[in-house]
């Protein structure tokens, strides 16, 4: 039995592993420029910019509950953006590429996002695996593992 960085085993079924340190980090954040902003802030957009920022922490707190999971017996990923969206299924035979897409900033990596290029009923999907900062690295060690729970050929 193979043992996974990126996923959760149980049986035929890997589930991968939520980013929660990232994103509660990035709700914690919001939630220090709320404070920030009622107490110093004297413009009339004041409620505008709380309510900007609530719905940023609450978005990456809910992008929590969310699941993809790869079932390699029924060849299928099923997907859920949050607890309570219903689910969206992907066969393995949708697959089309990963996609490894970094955004730079004065010659500085600062945002690297892993995706799944799904392509079903002739429409053009793309799952968001996972996302880090300034490295590639893990991002590539996951699309190989994924590619070992699917079966695809390894280059």
């Amino acid at each position: 039995m193979q043992t996974f960085k990126y996923f959760e085993q149980e049986g035929n079924t890997y589930n991968l592993k939520v980013q929660k340190g990232l994103l509660y980090i990035l709700a914690v954040g919001c939630v220090a420029a709320i404070v920030a902003i009622l107490m110093y802030s004297n413009s009339k957009a004041t409620f505008f910019y709380v309510a900007l920022f609530a719905f940023i922490g609450l978005m990456c707190i809910l992008r929590t509950t969310g699941t993809i999971t790869f079932n390699s017996q029924n060849r299928e990923i099923e997907r859920k953006r949050f607890f309570f969206s219903a689910p969206a299924y992907y066969s393995f035979n949708d697959f089309d590429h990963f996609l490894i897409a970094k955004q730079k900033s004065y010659f500085v990596t600062v945002m690297v996002q892993a995706i799944m290029v799904m392509r079903k009923d002739n429409k053009t999907r793309h799952i968001l695996l996972a996302q880090t900062l300034f490295t590639t690295k893990p991002l590539q060690r996951l699309s190989e593992e994924i590619s070992l729970i699917m079966g695809l050929p390894q280059n």
